[in-house]
């Protein structure tokens, strides 16, 4: 037996030791299942400022007592006056984290957005893109760029960005 067939041999033998004497299992890629968000859909949608793939994710959508017991693992008391909604406070740890409830015209995503002060908020999202979505009603055309923009405005969050940003 070669000295390089040995070192490899011993290396992967103390390697398996290791991960016997602690417990865990390895797993291959197919193995792996998909966890589910806690929630069915989320217009609220906060990505965690952690620095780690895949991201962690909150959904802060107000839901009342009834649907937020039903829909999340942890709920919390909303701000404003008691008795109120409540707070899905449930964080989900994935690429995916589900789809929104309330759709907005533009598509599920939005990176450059302008949003009133007002509460709830009212949005227009003004990415450029080479589709409009199927919602969007008031489609215009860049003849510039060849690319459209909706201009339809939207009662409610803007939504999750399409190219999240992460803290530096």
């Amino acid at each position: 037996m070669s000295t390089i067939t040995m070192a490899t041999t011993t290396i992967l033998l103390l390697f398996l030791l290791a991960t016997v004497a602690h417990g865990n299992t390895i797993r291959l890629p197919s193995e792996e299942k998909e966890e589910r968000p806690p929630w069915k859909c989320c217009d609220k949608l906060v990505m965690l400022p952690e620095r780690i793939f895949p991201p962690k994710w909150r959904c802060n959508d107000e839901l009342d007592p009834s649907l937020c017991v039903l829909q999340c693992k942890v709920c919390q008391e909303a701000p404003g006056p008691f008795p109120g909604p409540l707070i899905c406070d449930d964080v989900y740890w994935g690429v995916d984290p589900g789809p929104l409830c309330k759709p907005r015209p533009w598509g599920d995503c939005c990176d450059e957005t302008v949003c009133t002060k007002s509460i709830p908020p009212i949005c227009r999202c003004l990415d450029k893109v080479d589709k409009c979505a199927a919602a969007c009603k008031n489609c215009k055309s860049s003849s510039e760029t060849g690319r459209y923009v909706c201009q339809d405005w939207f009662t409610g969050e803007p939504g999750p960005k399409c190219k999240p940003k992460l803290a530096v």
